[in-house]
């Protein structure tokens, strides 16, 4: 076992030691044709994994032979704590059998093909080591092992990388004209018939988001909470839930690269950016089934600060609802306006 470090590519095959392990996670074989016998596989050799190395496994390849260049099972693991553990399988009968059951090529061992499997609690896939250039992983073993590295290793790089990006855009500073929302919202719960829970003291609600943001809570939601703290059978949400929202979609942003995270194919009239998600939108209207309207303190140049979109589990982007929260009120009003949660549908 090393510890990683950005020397990583330049190491080579005997710079690392692959020490003989044997797995007894796997079960007895029942059914060699199951559809779930390669999910079954992979939990065995993560479990085993992790009782001999004693850590969590963020990562795990596992390298089978092609019978010609090699007849060695190979696993590399990467743990937690930035650790990498390089082993040899060892090719016991009920390994094997196991193997064979989710090798698709195992009738005919002369056409058997190294695969490169990745492994992980929420991770199965696979690969010809044909997609790398001959040798690679014999010969450039740690460009090998770079070219896997987990999200976990190189966390503080991918989160330079997200606010380094998002830096230009943000915009804090958003306000509203609190004397006509107020006069609005007053408006719409009387004309809908809803009830408003009373707004209270939210400074405790306010103190996490900014720990957990790293940025102070927008005034301008703060007016806006002055008014209520939700709406009773409503899609207006109260402090609460949007502090347990926003959390909840910055676990995503957190979880996920730019490179995930964003979307070069979509458009949307360049007011907002195309992100899946970011910790300035902040949801403040439950559209349901993981879909929420936000206020956007990270607006695309013709975009404003403070304006309404929609983003969430559906949407592949935030896409504009409204320039402003007053504009998105007065949408509401009348026989088209959905507000209620047993009327709110998606509109595109």
């Amino acid at each position: 076992m090393i510890s990683y470090t950005e020397d990583l590519h330049e190491m080579k095959w005997d710079d690392f030691n692959f020490k003989s392990i044997q797995v007894n996670t796997l079960p007895l074989l029942e059914d060699p044709d199951h559809y779930n016998n390669g999910f079954i596989f992979k939990d065995a050799l993560l479990e085993a994994v992790e009782k001999i190395s004693g850590k969590k496994v963020f990562k795990l390849l596992f390298i089978s032979p092609d019978n010609i260049t090699s007849t060695k099972f190979y696993a590399i693991a990467f743990l937690e704590g930035k650790f990498i553990l390089t082993a040899e399988i060892e090719n016991t009968s009920h390994f094997y059998s196991w193997f064979s059951s989710i090798e698709r090529d195992r009738k005919d061992t002369k056409k058997l093909k190294s695969e490169i499997y990745s492994f992980g609690k929420n991770l199965y896939s696979s690969q010809p080591a044909s997609n790398f250039k001959e040798g690679y992983f014999y010969k450039d073993t740690g460009a090998f092992i770079a070219d896997f590295i987990p999200n976990e290793f190189i966390a503080e790089k991918l989160a330079k990388e997200k606010a380094d990006f998002l830096a230009d855009f943000i915009q804090l500073d958003a306000k509203i004209d609190f004397e006509e929302v107020k006069q609005i919202f007053e408006a719409l719960i009387a004309e809908k018939e809803l009830r408003v829970i009373p707004p209270k003291n939210n400074e405790a609600i306010y103190a996490e988001f900014e720990q957990e943001a790293g940025f102070p809570f927008p005034a301008m939601i703060k007016d806006y909470l002055s008014l209520h703290n939700g709406v009773e059978n409503a899609a207006i949400m109260g402090a609460e839930k949007i502090l347990k929202e926003w959390k909840d979609w910055k676990t995503v942003y957190d979880d996920w690269t730019q490179e995930e995270l964003l979307d070069t194919y979509s458009t949307n009239q360049g007011k907002a950016l195309l992100m899946y998600t970011t910790p300035y939108w902040i949801p403040f209207f439950d559209l349901q089934n993981g879909n929420f309207l936000a206020f956007d303190f990270a607006p695309n140049t013709k975009g404003t600060p403070g304006q309404i979109i929609r983003y969430g589990a559906d949407q592949e982007i935030g896409y504009i609802q409204a320039d402003d929260l007053a504009t998105f009120l007065k949408s509401l009003m009348g026989d088209e306006g959905e507000i209620r949660d047993e009327e709110w549908f998606y509109k595109p």
